[in-house]
């Protein structure tokens, strides 16, 4: 009998990445037969609460998502009064978390660069600096620790002159640039940018990295880097995770304040 060849490479990691729109494709009673075999869900902003409740509970995966740049998208299209986050998500805004089930380690930043005013869901790039530099010990504390600092970005906005386009609501994060460079994650996902001409590139190499505009959804197979690493041991800060109000399956473990 034939065993397994132990130098063979364990598979990719199909996530599933959704953005901006409901797409009735996924949001149907037929998703876990057509997308079952997804490991991750991942939301880039801009969608309301329950549709990714509904992928999560749908599809029986962990969730992880950033807002996006509009400040009523957690009760679009629901009768909420009021903006709850979705329930058996992770936000990983300003956060870098590591999924316990794939070894992947997540990072993102919500929301878009600022062009209007009184928009609390919009950031001038002092604030993205500032979310960098607060998430920098978590990175180089795993670039220690795991070999790597990031396996996937998640942001709603992409980096300037990346994926990007000149309309002031439609330009991406010049902070982004760098933070790339520095930290090489293999993947960058994001929307913001609505792709509706399918002729149009949705994806762009920036450095190490494949930038990625997953509207409406794209499943992206990432490499696994780390499925079979040992679990990580807790980080040298004392912050106090927050906590979703219902735990996920497989939340993560690890994640900066």
């Amino acid at each position: 009998m034939a065993t397994p060849n132990q130098n063979q490479p364990p598979p990719p990691i199909p996530v599933l990445a959704v953005s901006d729109e409901t797409d009735p494709r996924l949001h149907s009673p037929t998703v876990r037969e057509r997308q079952g075999h997804v490991a991750l869900v991942i939301g880039c902003g801009d969608l309301p609460t329950g549709y990714l409740e509904f992928l999560a509970d749908a599809l029986n995966r962990p969730v992880y998502y950033v807002l996006g740049n509009h400040a009523d998208e957690l009760r679009r299209g629901c009768c909420r009064s009021e903006a709850a986050k979705p329930m058996g998500a992770i936000d990983l805004g300003g956060r870098v978390v590591r999924d316990p089930r794939t070894g992947l380690i997540l990072a993102g930043f919500p929301g878009s660069p600022r062009y209007g005013e009184h928009e609390p869901a919009q950031y001038a790039e002092r604030e993205i600096w500032w979310m960098i530099a607060k998430m920098a010990p978590r990175l180089l504390w795993n670039r220690l620790r795991h070999g790597r600092g990031l396996d996937v970005l998640v942001t709603h906005a992409p980096p300037r002159h990346v994926n990007d386009r000149e309309d002031p609501a439609h330009r991406g994060y010049e902070a982004l640039r760098p933070f790339l460079r520095w930290f090489r994650p293999p993947v960058h996902l994001h929307g913001h940018v609505h792709l509706y001409d399918r002729s149009l590139p949705s994806e762009e190499r920036f450095e190490a990295t494949r930038v990625i505009n997953v509207f409406p959804y794209k499943v992206v197979e990432l490499e696994p880097f780390a499925a079979s690493a040992p679990a990580p041991v807790p980080a040298p800060d004392r912050a106090t995770p927050r906590m979703a109000r219902r735990t996920a399956p497989g939340s993560a473990s690890t994640e900066t304040p």
